[in-house]
């Protein structure tokens, strides 16, 4: 059973899904018209193979987790010389499959797939107010 508690940002986060699958989006992820724009700029980007567009949508510094460690890349030149190893085959079918209603939201930010990407609102400041351009924070391939 899924336990709901508010993060700090006074989100409704529910924890206990194993999957979004089957799960329907937080109300605070459908609410938020720039989640739903930026998963369609996305799966339109990695359809056309357009990489550089896949670029231009990752916050930096990116983290990627690899089954043999993490790694951090701190910019579009070097997630670009590693595309393929970061967007895996696996990777870009789970952006393409992505409905936005079945995402998964917590206080990490937003979820595709059991987990291949994450993506949230940059922050500007400490308090991320207002909240900056949403753009994929991490990477599991």
């Amino acid at each position: 059973m899924a336990e709901s508690i508010r993060d700090g940002r006074g989100r409704s986060v529910s924890f206990g899904q194993k999957s979004n699958v089957a799960a329907t989006a937080p109300k605070w992820v459908l609410d938020n018209g720039a989640y739903r724009s930026f998963l369609g700029r996305l799966q339109s980007a990695v359809r056309a193979n357009n990489r550089p567009a896949v670029v231009r949508l990752v916050r930096l510094p990116l983290r990627v987790n690899f089954a043999g460690g993490a790694w951090t890349y701190r910019d579009a030149k070097s997630i670009l010389a590693d595309y393929d190893r970061i967007f895996t085959s696996k990777v870009k079918q789970a952006i393409a499959a992505q409905r936005f209603e079945n995402l998964f939201g917590r206080d990490q930010g937003v979820m595709i797939g059991d987990g291949a990407v994450w993506f949230d609102h940059t922050c500007r400041n400490t308090s991320c107010s207002p909240p900056g351009p949403v753009r994929i924070s991490a990477i599991n391939p």
